[in-house]
């Protein structure tokens, strides 16, 4: 498993709720960005708890995925691209984002085909590419040896530039490195492309060659979203704020610690409140234990 994250940081890319995790629209609607633009202001603070625990129990009630099910769940924040197998994690690979004023879009996509040995050609109407001329396919080119497409003109690609992985560094896209974004375009033609033969993937994959598109039977899902305050393995963790959105603040701890299962009643508002001053100064993913964090403990929420 791929343990390279923001700068040096070595994280594994931290475990959702496996519902939350793929963005659902009303999970969405009642969590992001913030519950304090969702709740009168006079709210206490255990109602606001407690409209969480009700968001996350009603969203929790949708149907279960497919076990077979492949999707991705990818973190701007943490620079970081899951796949899952339906809830079971079966890689995670570091990338890189979009740079500010180039922010990766959010939301939940679809990958319907792969592009091998891609071209690279100018957008159109964009300044940066003014100047830029087609480049075919090889080592030096931009897409790196496969683009998978979840937008017009944003697509998750290999690059030749490794060292900006980890980073926010494109002009929207998801960069992977070469090795990685093969990798994950072999997992996803075995799952979505059963037409493709396993020696013509070989060739595609290790052969340069003329540009070949392959369309996947069943499109699979993508769910990118900003989340730079996440828990796993009794730890919490802040990632910078790397679009500037406000996004590290106390509501986010609740949901982050509820998402992951604990009941949040006896979390002092106070302590949360210096988690959060102390994570928005850093420049670098902040993490402490949750025993560290929350001098009252915590404990698994009861099922």
């Amino acid at each position: 498993m791929r343990g390279r994250g923001f700068g040096s940081c070595s994280l594994a890319f931290p475990r959702r709720h496996p519902y939350l995790g793929i963005g659902t629209s009303f999970a969405r609607s009642c969590l992001n960005p913030r519950l304090d633009e969702l709740v009168d202001q006079r709210t206490s603070r255990p109602m606001l708890r407690t409209l969480i625990a009700a968001a996350l129990t009603i969203t929790s009630a949708q149907p279960m995925l497919a076990q077979d099910a492949i999707r991705i769940d990818l973190n701007i924040p943490a620079l970081r691209l899951a796949v899952y197998e339906g809830d079971r994690l079966l890689e995670t690979y570091p990338i890189a984002v979009g740079m500010p004023g180039f922010d990766t879009p959010t939301g939940e996509f679809a990958i319907s085909h792969a592009e091998w040995n891609p071209w690279w050609h100018p957008p159109t109407h964009r300044e940066w590419a003014r100047d830029e001329k087609p480049t075919p396919p090889g080592p030096l080119n931009p897409m790196g040896k496969v683009k998978l497409f979840f937008l017009p003109l944003y697509f998750v690609h290999g690059t030749p530039e490794g060292e900006s992985i980890g980073t926010p560094a494109s002009h929207g896209c998801v960069r992977m490195l070469n090795s990685d974004v093969v990798e994950l375009a072999r997992l996803l033609h075995e799952r979505a492309a059963p037409q493709v033969s396993s020696s013509e993937l070989e060739r595609m994959a290790t052969k340069s060659g003329s540009t070949q598109r392959v369309n996947f039977r069943e499109k699979i899902t993508v769910a990118i979203r900003y989340d730079p305050i996440v828990v796993e393995r009794n730890e919490i963790f802040a990632y910078p704020d790397i679009y500037n959105r406000s996004a590290i603040h106390s509501e986010g701890v609740y949901q982050a610690l509820i998402a992951a299962g604990y009941d949040v009643s006896s979390l002092d508002d106070q302590e949360v409140q210096r988690f959060v001053d102390r994570a928005r100064d850093q420049e670098a993913p902040f993490v402490l234990r949750l025993d560290e964090a929350f001098s009252n403990g915590l404990a698994l929420a009861r099922s």
